[in-house]
């Protein structure tokens, strides 16, 4: 029987999942999940990657090799193609100038191409060195006389981010179909303002941002969805911002907070010292501390983050540190169990798969005040979490959460508001984070603690695997400790159809390779905490030289003399990810190496992700060129549910408009702009509209 939340997505189509529109299904989803498509509003805020303009067209005889081309002509022949050692099926396409040959690497295409059909093909033209021919290899399509095919076949088209089994023209036909039915969005930004900024309506920039009359006019659309979102954006924060409320004053430091720096078995650091100085000043006011920690790997955050729940701790108060994952949060635990041992403290481990009989447990503690540091995931910001007397909130890899989710942690309190910390191990650029974050005051930790090792990296392809390894574990054998990290705990038919390493295979070639003075760990995330706990001091204190993990490795206990780190399918992780990886070695005073194996087929953008890693140690350098590659979302990982909301706008392409919305909802938070009665209702109704047609905190 359909419940009640099937109803409301029958009724609301721009939350409706994206499985249910016709042609998509379960296996298509997931194909839409890798370019962050999980609703109907997903969808039409996807950004086409370009646009191809089909209104020139060439002709056949004038095409060039290596050059973007779009002709019109009829199909002549068909049939088995075999090229570049793959079969295939190709077409033979004339327009009375010429023909040319058009291949594509799918089976059972031929009822999609019959003879005497007339067709456009858009794409890179290729050069068959075997025949000295041009050609076109899986070029997009449109055979003229088919529904959409019909309608853009001339046109200005979208072209957008695609995954294997997923192309550019399904995407398009959903979108227009989709587009025909004339969905009503929700217009927040007040008429003033849109007229005089020129702005289409947010109906009209949809339309055009998908299938503009120029790639000028496609731009333009894209550019005032930008300002939509900004907007929607700033005000939300805006009124979330309101009632702030005052904090706990706390007093100069105590027995626990300086215990803990005594018993660290280093110095900090001058920038450690110099933040530590800045939270203190912080935590003795009764204005609630909204601090934004950045540190590159290996930089000390972690001592930051626990002497300041300690400090909370001794003025009685509770601390809490949320993770956007529970494979960060179990690992986090540890460091702060490693760390504290000793101290008087009682700790907490709250995560959405935590028993329902220890939750109980916890919750009570909590309650009840016996719990002073309690760390988690989302599961801190359910209703039923509540805290005797929160001081001090802590949030991890902070990006990875929506602005509003944090502050529903951060609201956790009671009449009083905890001091609050984010830290980020993911530099953002200072440009970007005092953009988004310029309610907050901004730390930097970019020195290295003294002592450490250079680390050098290199880029090796897969077909050198064998020499990699040897290599490697004759350096294990002289004393040295290895980490080795691949993509996968166990591997998929998908997987292994191209050649991907998974946790299993790997640990059954390496055992084939290695000598018995190589002694191999495995660590993944799905182990139990305390299981993780063991491995982990098991290579620290040797019982194990090799760690073979998958990425939980990215946050651990410090190794001083693993020098070694291996990533296995390198070219498939993102720069920060490779960053926070390679910073678990040169830990010590030891050189050290971190290892990259690409796939043979390395992509262009992968290629140029590696060779960016290797040329560059500074995660702050890093974070810019991820930043320029990529835009905020997927720099930050967080593509999937927007950045900070958005999905349309793009730090680089839009810094114009940042300045002009803040200005915007300045203006209107001190009643400087006039609004109509129902434009005021629109605004005020955003306190509760948490999640909105292109908002997804």
């Amino acid at each position: 029987m359909a419940g009640e939340s099937d109803k409301v997505e029958k009724n609301d189509i721009l939350k409706r999942d994206i499985r249910y529109l016709k042609g998509v299904g379960p296996k298509k989803q997931g194909l839409f999940r890798r370019i962050g498509v999980r609703t109907v509003s997903d969808l039409l805020f996807l950004v086409p990657r370009r646009y191809e303009d089909r209104t020139k067209i060439t002709p056949i005889k004038d095409v060039v090799p290596g050059k973007f081309a779009t002709v019109q002509g009829t199909i002549t022949l068909r049939g088995k193609r075999r090229l570049y050692g793959k079969d295939g099926f190709g077409i033979i396409v004339d327009d009375g100038t010429g023909w040319i040959e058009v291949v594509f690497f799918v089976k059972n295409m031929q009822k999609l191409f019959p003879i005497g059909a007339k067709i456009i093909i858009s794409g890179k033209v290729e050069f068959d060195k075997y025949y000295h021919k041009s050609i076109f290899v899986h070029p997009d399509y449109s055979i003229i006389g088919k529904n959409i095919d019909d309608v853009i076949a001339g046109m200005v088209i979208p072209v957008y981010p695609q995954t294997e089994g997923l192309d550019s023209r399904f995407i398009r036909r959903l979108v227009y179909d989709l587009l025909k039915q004339d969905i009503k969005f929700t217009d927040y930004v007040p008429e003033v303002i849109r007229k005089r900024e020129n702005l289409l309506s947010i109906q009209e920039a949809v339309k055009k941002m998908h299938f503009p009359d120029s790639v000028e006019e496609g731009e333009k659309a894209r550019k005032a969805i930008a300002f939509y979102e900004l907007f929607q954006f700033f005000w939300k924060l805006n009124l979330k911002r309101e009632n702030i409320g005052k904090a706990r004053p706390f007093k100069e430091k105590g027995r626990l907070s300086s215990e803990f720096i005594r018993r660290l078995p280093f110095k900090l650091t001058k920038g450690q010292q110099r933040v530590i100085e800045e939270i203190d000043k912080d935590l003795v006011r009764s204005v609630p501390m909204q601090r934004l920690l950045q540190g590159d790997v290996g930089s000390g955050k972690t001592v930051i983050a626990i002497y300041s729940m300690l400090r909370a701790v001794e003025n009685g108060m509770q601390a809490a540190l949320m993770a956007p994952t529970e494979t960060l949060a179990d690992q986090i635990f540890l460091v702060l169990l490693n760390f504290v041992s000793g101290l008087p403290l009682r700790l907490g481990l709250l995560k959405g798969s935590t028993k329902a009989s220890e939750r109980r447990g916890i919750l009570k503690d909590l309650e009840n005040g016996d719990i002073d540091i309690l760390v988690g995931t989302h599961a801190l910001l359910t209703e039923n979490v509540d805290f005797h007397k929160l001081g001090l909130v802590v949030i991890d890899e902070q990006h990875k959460f929506g602005v509003l989710q944090r502050y529903d942690l951060w609201k956790k309190g009671d009449e009083f508001t905890p001091h609050l910390l984010l830290m980020t191990a993911t530099p953002i650029p200072r440009s970007l984070a005092l953009t988004l974050y310029g309610n907050l005051e901004l730390s930097l930790l970019t020195e290295k603690p003294a002592g450490r090792g250079k680390i050098e990296t290199v880029v090796k392809l897969e077909r050198n695997r064998d020499k990699i390894y040897s290599w490697v574990f004759r350096r294990v054998e002289k004393g040295e400790k290895a980490y080795i990290v691949v993509p996968l705990i166990e591997g998929s038919d998908f997987s292994k159809e191209r050649g991907i390493k998974d946790l299993y295979s790997m640990y059954e070639y390496l055992l084939k390779m290695k000598s018995d003075n190589v002694r191999i760990g495995l660590l993944h995330g799905r182990m139990k905490t305390e299981e993780k706990r063991r491995v982990m001091e098991g290579f620290r204190d040797g019982e194990f030289n090799v760690l073979l993990s998958t990425t939980v490795i990215e946050v651990g206990i410090d190794v001083k003399d693993a020098t070694l780190m291996v990533i296995e399918h390198a070219d498939r992780f993102g720069l920060a990810q490779l960053h926070q990886l390679r910073g678990r070695v040169g830990r010590g005073e030891k050189k050290s190496f971190c290892i990259l194996v690409m796939s043979d087929k390395v992509s262009e953008e992968g290629r140029e992700r590696l060779r960016a890693l290797k040329k560059y140690n500074s995660g702050f350098d890093l974070a810019e060129i991820d930043l320029k590659m990529r835009g905020p979302g997927e720099f930050l990982g967080t593509k999937q549910h927007g950045f900070g909301g958005f999905r349309v706008f793009h730090f680089y392409k839009d810094q114009d408009i940042i300045e002009k919305v803040r200005r915007y909802v300045g203006l209107l938070k001190d009643g400087k702009i006039p609004l109509r009665e129902n434009e005021r209702e629109k605004l005020m109704s955003l306190k509760e509209k948490i999640e909105e047609e292109f908002y997804v905190a």
